[in-house]
């Protein structure tokens, strides 16, 4: 654009939330038209002095009063240029796209995770444009409104999955409505608040156990089971289910091994999910070879006095000869 004595954001697009005037000499008595749902701020390396509001201003050192006590000018100055950023800030609704992936319990008392994948949209404004400019744009390398926008959205997305991870499938699947509600009115809103944004609503179009649903395609038996139980909010259901392909996987027996390796338990709890009412068994030992085992039996027959000391030594002898020819 070419540098005129008017100063306006031109056009704005309906993505577009802030606009830098691209000439940083100004000429007092210059005239800015900051339209509707728009503020314009100037800055000055980098701190910020005087805000203007919608309206027809003409530049004088009435109107800026905070740049003119940076420059010290006097009013026989009023014609100098004095060197000046314009940043233009929509005060508009915008609309912002998010997609997330992360691990969730099964249930509150189902130590199980599992993938979870969501997505949806979130509507936001600039509530408090000084803060908004010092807290976000500063956060970007370029002060364009695409950077800008991309930082709110990664911004916003990080944040979710920190809160949508204290909640289980259950709480997603059987009240999507509900948990939605509470992580807009929680910790994102009052994280937006702080940067000068204002979290106006939030929308999880989507969500899905992409590991579950795998399981309910490869073994209907159990996977499709389970994923009712948990869409209905039935915990009980959900502790069952797992309970017997844990104990079948155990055994030998569950066709659906592979899958529940899908799932990510928590080792020191896991007694707690599988077998409630039982004490935590001891590990397992490595099985004794027959060898060991006779030579233990022999040694405490001498121990009881069964057989003499020379008895014990050629019978050991004979164990272990036998043993080396296996070998």
């Amino acid at each position: 654009m070419s540098k005129t004595n008017v100063i306006e954001w031109v056009n704005p697009g309906p993505e577009d939330i802030l606009w830098v005037y691209p000439y940083e000499e100004i000429r007092w008595g210059s005239v800015l038209i900051v339209h509707e749902y728009e503020t314009a701020i100037f800055m000055r390396d980098g701190k910020i002095y005087d805000v203007l509001p919608p309206g027809r201003h003409m530049l004088t050192t009435q109107n800026l009063p905070l740049l003119t006590r940076a420059y010290r000018l006097v009013m026989g100055y009023g014609e100098s240029p004095f060197k000046a950023r314009i940043v233009f800030v929509s005060l508009k609704q915008f609309k912002g796209k998010f997609g997330l992936s992360t691990r969730v319990k099964l249930g509150p008392r189902t130590l199980y995770m599992t993938e979870l994948q969501a997505y949806g949209e979130f509507w936001y404004r600039v509530s408090d444009p000084v803060l908004f400019l010092t807290q976000i744009a500063g956060s970007v390398s370029n002060l364009t409104s695409s950077a800008v926008t991309e930082f709110i959205r990664n911004y916003f997305t990080e944040i979710l999955i920190q809160e949508i991870s204290k909640y289980t499938a259950i709480d997603i699947y059987s009240n999507l409505s509900q948990t939605t509600s509470r992580l807009k009115a929680g910790v994102i809103q009052e994280a937006f608040a702080q940067r000068g944004l204002e979290l106006i609503d939030v929308k999880i179009a989507g969500a899905s156990l992409p590991q579950l649903e795998r399981m309910e395609k490869e073994d209907p038996t159990y996977g499709l089971p389970l994923l009712l139980a948990i869409q209905k909010g039935e915990e009980d259901k959900v502790l069952e289910i797992v309970k017997t392909v844990e104990v079948m996987r155990a055994l030998g027996k569950s066709p659906v091994a592979g899958w529940m390796g899908a799932l990510v338990a928590m080792p020191s709890l896991m007694q707690q999910v599988v077998q409630p009412t039982q004490q935590p068994s001891q590990p397992s030992q490595p099985a004794e070879s027959p060898t060991i085992a006779k030579l233990r039996e022999l040694k405490k027959m001498l121990d009881e006095g069964l057989i003499t000391k020379e008895e014990y030594e050629q019978l050991k002898k004979e164990i272990l000869e036998k043993f080396k020819k296996e070998m």
